[in-house]
């Protein structure tokens, strides 16, 4: 279907863009040999072949493609064996496996092997992927208007979430997003006029550390703004507060009560120290899975008992209260807490179904988005590109001049976004809005 921007209705999702790097969660068993994918052989014949005619393959090493000139002075590193090893298994785990593309590439656009390797293993960036965004590009039926596209134009700022948008539902990078956000990182150092930063439920340390090694040095080294614990922490470049909020005693407590009559888990955030009145399986997988700081028990009390969330000063930021029982979460607790809401000056949220979130009446990752504009003089209403997929995200991608929702979205994000993805989080979703509403004219 065509791409087309209807405010405030049910909105067409734009088709899903074609990728060098297609998902394939396929996996062989862990054991014997490894065999590469059709796709992945073809194009490592095809570049066999251009080093035998440019004299970089032996005739006698073409059983083995690593077994070049280039390559021999990297053996110290890696060994034969271990290169196609790596990359077999690589193609074999992984859900960014190589996938050629219809159209045709030039020959000199072809990566080497060790490019390939190196990229699969983590230590250089996918050579392939710049290739992907191009093509994907081009394979985007357009159907905008000259508004739209003067409105698209006048983007100065992206603002997006992390989980289920940045980062894939195995809590990775796609290489496509990887290449975006880094795109969006260089903008913004090298033009004052542009700016690129997280907005996200998770802690600043949470979100950084998820993002990985290279784009969360990125963000804490290249003075980028933030919003974290969904709006109620917000710092500028140099890591100053522009904004913070914090739960009254009382609203922690009416929380806590609910959370231990219901029988669940409860965590609570004081900026990136995370306290909780159990160390539970869903507790420890907040910190094992989603990144964020492992949580700890508030120190005892004097009768050797746990002290009570509500007792911690200088007070905390939000609360989750979390179960694997999503129909219990939904249909039993979010109601009372809900009705809570209105008697303790707090409101009620959502980033996961298996996560309500407690935070001061008022707040949200929207105004904390706000804060931030207005720090940085963007106009958030005409110049901001929002990026998310869950309800909390749903006043930011509203009030934004652009919003727009992953395929992967729940029904309110989509609802509230200008436009709607095919291409999903695990499709490298973030990375082709950025392309597209993100980075024209620049």
């Amino acid at each position: 279907p065509a791409l087309a921007f209807v405010p405030h209705q049910p909105h067409p999702s734009l088709p899903k863009s074609s990728s060098l790097l297609a998902a394939d969660s396929d996996s062989g068993d862990d054991d014997a040999s490894f065999e590469l994918p059709p796709d992945t052989r073809e194009l490592i014949d095809h570049m066999m072949e251009r080093g035998s005619k440019n004299g970089f393959i032996s005739p006698a090493s073409t059983s083995n493609p690593f077994s070049s000139k280039l390559e021999s002075a990297r053996k110290s590193l890696y060994s034969d064996d271990e290169l196609i090893h790596v990359l077999s298994l690589h193609t074999q785990l992984s859900d960014e496996t190589i996938d050629l593309p219809e159209s045709s590439i030039d020959e000199e656009d072809i990566p080497s092997l060790h490019q390939l390797v190196t990229s699969a293993i983590g230590e250089s960036p996918s050579p392939l992927v710049g290739m992907s965004i191009a093509n994907s590009l081009t394979t985007i039926d357009f159907d905008l208007d000259e508004e739209d596209r003067a409105r698209i134009r006048k983007i100065r700022a992206i603002a997006s979430d992390v989980d289920g948008t940045l980062l894939s539902s195995r809590q990775t990078l796609h290489p496509r997003t990887r290449m975006a956000v880094k795109r969006a990182l260089q903008l913004s150092k090298e033009d004052d006029d542009f700016h690129f930063f997280p907005a996200t439920g998770k802690t600043r340390k949470g979100a950084l550390d998820s993002l990985g090694i290279e784009i969360g040095t990125l963000i804490a080294t290249e003075n980028v703004p933030g919003v974290y614990i969904q709006g109620l922490y917000c710092v500028d470049g140099q890591g100053n507060v522009l904004f913070e909020r914090k739960l009254t005693p009382e609203a922690t407590g009416a929380a806590e009560k609910l959370a231990k009559e219901s029988g669940i888990s409860i965590v609570a955030y004081d900026g990136d120290d995370l306290y909780t009145t159990e160390i539970t399986k869903i507790v420890r997988n907040l910190h094992s899975f989603y990144g964020e700081p492992m949580a700890t028990l508030l120190p005892g009390s004097s009768d050797g008992n746990v002290r009570d969330l509500g007792t911690h000063e200088p007070l905390m930021h939000k609360l989750l209260l979390m179960d694997d029982d999503i129909e219990l979460l939904a249909k039993t607790v979010r109601p009372k807490l809900e009705a809570l809401a209105k008697e303790y000056d707090a409101c009620v949220t959502m980033a996961l179904p298996t996560m309500l979130e407690w935070l001061p009446r008022g707040c949200s990752k929207a105004l904390g988005v706000a804060k931030v504009c207005e720090a940085l003089d963007i106009n958030m209403e005409t110049e901001l590109l929002a990026l998310g997929d869950a309800e909390n995200d749903s006043e930011m991608l509203e009030q934004s001049a652009i919003g727009v929702a992953m395929g992967n979205g729940c029904p309110a994000a989509k609802a509230a976004a200008d436009y709607v993805l095919e291409d999903t989080n695990d499709d490298g979703g973030a990375g082709t809005a950025m392309e597209i509403f993100g980075f024209a004219g620049r």
